[in-house]
């Protein structure tokens, strides 16, 4: 619709943001009446979280029509998730309250957004976050620029099915836009990929995976709020912009978050101090929401909290302990087994037996229980049935499970899609299989079938067929951005810099790989690791941009005068005469100190 340049304010003496409208929708006077009455409607909006509007006018001799804002120092959600990756699903659940609480005073006002996404999401100086560019919002209670023109506005991936269909956009769009809004921050991918066309038709059919299938980490509480959100029919969504606000407050606080204006300026400000601080008080509110969920006898849940709980820190011995929990909880309720692998061997928990179905694809590797709940073993390993040995690798261990025996309609499957064909030395802790107790299963090691021995004969033939255990060591990837690691081919999930923990590996040989699927960076590296040892491996994705000094400033504690020039990559902390800002280097800037300290491109 319009140009935005920065501009100063002579009588104020400030800069702002003033958009222009492009000159062929200027020509028109319908559509100029309309761009200053909606400008107007905004401008009367009063909230910390929206950008605030301060003049509208143009239309009158050679002046085109205008809006001037605040002009805003910083960047957009979108790029913030495009350096550092999803965020953690509190920060997501605080970011959601304020933007809900910021569309909760548009919707009183009868005015719709019509396209809310992360980028049109501001973080001012400061952790501020502000809800930007009404610019294709409509007053509700009158037709718009959209219904007279019959454009199709707003942004694809982000649209509502009732948007995505050419119908009037209402309060309930921006509720569905705001849940993909969420899904983003919260998985890093879209909900739906591909071209317009394609994207449009996935979302007029409601075929959405839930953010927690597509990232462990996500966790069944927020994934739940934003499949609510994203419901193809606008009666089946959260009633309210009110409503979504108080639900996702809750998810905050229950994981020891406080305010979350106080807690997002803390979280901008320095991400990686904040997430070193909060980790731990996030991953034992996961757990000790598993066990309660558990004690209450909800075990799907209490396992996708599990899930969350390995994701966020897989070698927490408390995870452990839960997983244990879960299995001994599932065995004296006689309905499931719980199995955990581990890269030194099998320690059964319980009857039962091991390992991989393989029958699951990637993207439900960490979350098939959920998934699989109300299926049978019977029914699941029919397609694997015989077929064990053709999957597997030497001295790796599989189930082939006996159709035409009956299981029971409350059995459950978990596995980990990863560890199909793959060795038994590579299968790490926290992998888990539950099985039912009284299903048909046949083990098929090193080329010999075992037939299901009783419990206490179970072990000794499992380790006489494994050979010996292989020696361990581990390997820690240390990277300047959050990336996907990878090793010899299979996934370990997300990593990030504050978090970075050690991975368990076979002694010898092994291939890491490093990457971002959002924009095809990646490295890889050829490590030997021994046993006992934990070979760190160090890599870089973001790209290092020429930076300028037109000041003197301390740059991470260094120095640098005026007139010096350096390169400089990622997040930075800039200080100069008690003047602290967190500054992002994403291109060729120069650091000066007015109007404020920054670097400026």
């Amino acid at each position: 619709m319009a140009t935005v340049f920065r501009a100063r304010d002579k009588e104020l003496r400030r800069d702002v943001a003033v958009k222009v409208l492009f000159p062929h929708l200027a020509r028109r006077p319908d559509i100029v009446r309309r761009f200053h009455r909606e400008a107007r409607a905004a401008a009367g909006l009063e909230h910390a979280n929206i950008l605030r509007i301060y003049d509208v006018g143009g239309a009158e001799g050679d002046d085109p029509p205008y809006i001037v804002m605040e002009m805003i120092r910083g960047r957009t959600l979108l790029e913030d998730i495009e350096q550092r990756g999803p965020m953690f699903s509190e920060i997501v659940a605080c970011v959601g309250v304020l933007l809900a609480d910021a569309l909760a005073a548009a919707h009183k006002a009868s005015i719709v957004h019509r396209d809310v996404k992360p980028a049109n999401v501001l973080v001012a100086a400061g952790g501020r976050l502000l809800l930007a560019d009404f610019g294709v919002a409509r007053l509700e209670t009158e037709d718009s620029l959209v219904t007279k023109t019959g454009a199709l506005l707003g942004t694809p991936a982000y649209m509502s099915p009732e948007q995505a269909m050419g119908d009037t956009a209402t309060a309930k769009s921006d509720l569905y836009s705001l849940g993909a809004t969420l899904y983003q921050l919260a998985t890093g991918m879209l909900p739906y990929t591909g071209g317009s066309a394609k994207v449009l038709a996935q979302i007029a059919t409601g075929a959405l995976v839930p953010p927690h299938k597509k990232r462990a980490a996500v966790g069944p509480d927020l994934s739940n709020v934003i499949v609510a959100l994203m419901a193809t029919a606008p009666e089946d969504r959260v009633a309210s912009a009110v409503i979504a606000s108080s639900e996702l407050r809750a998810i905050a606080v229950a994981g020891g978050l406080g305010d979350p204006t106080e807690e997002l300026a803390a979280y901008f400000t320095d991400a990686e101090a904040f997430i070193r601080e909060r980790s731990p008080k996030i991953v034992a509110a996961t757990i000790g929401a598993a066990h309660r969920a558990s004690a209450d006898g909800k075990l799907p849940r209490a396992m996708a909290l599990a899930d969350r709980a390995a994701a966020l820190a897989p070698h927490d011995p408390a995870v452990t302990t839960l997983i244990e929990t879960l299995a001994e909880g599932g065995r004296s309720r006689g309905r499931r087994k719980l199995l955990a692998i581990t890269g030194l061997g099998l320690a059964l928990a319980g009857g039962g037996t091991a390992v991989a179905l393989g029958a699951f694809g990637d993207d439900d590797r960490r979350d098939a229980g959920t998934r699989v709940a109300d299926a049978s073993v019977a029914e699941l390993g029919t397609a694997d049935a015989g077929s064990t040995g053709s999957l597997l690798d030497a001295g790796a261990i599989a189930i082939s499970v006996d159709a035409s025996s009956p299981a029971p309609r409350d059995a459950a499957v978990v596995v980990s899609a990863r560890d199909a064909g793959t060795p038994r030395s590579r299968l790490d802790a926290s992998t888990a299989v539950a099985l039912a107790t009284d299903a048909s299963i046949t083990v098929d090691a090193a080329s010999a079938v075992v037939a299901p021995p009783t419990d206490a004969a179970l072990d000794s033939s499992l380790d006489a067929s494994l050979g010996p255990v292989t020696a361990t060591g581990a390997i820690l990837v240390r990277n300047d951005t959050f990336c996907d690691v990878s090793i010899d081919g299979e996934s370990k999930g997300l990593m990030y810099p504050a978090t970075a923990r050690p991975i368990r590996v076979p002694a010898g040989p092994h291939t890491v790989v490093c990457s971002q699927a959002s924009n095809h960076k990646s490295w890889t590296q050829q490590v030997e690791v021994t046993a006992g040892e934990t070979k760190v491996v160090t890599g870089s994705l973001l790209p290092a941009f020429d930076v300028a000094f037109a000041t003197d400033v301390l740059v991470g504690g260094v120095l640098y005068k005026a007139g010096t020039a350096t390169k400089l990559k990622g997040r930075h902390e800039i200080k100069k005469d008690g003047v602290v800002r967190w500054v992002t280097i994403n291109g060729t800037c120069q650091v000066r100190d007015k109007p404020e300290l920054d670097c400026y491109r």
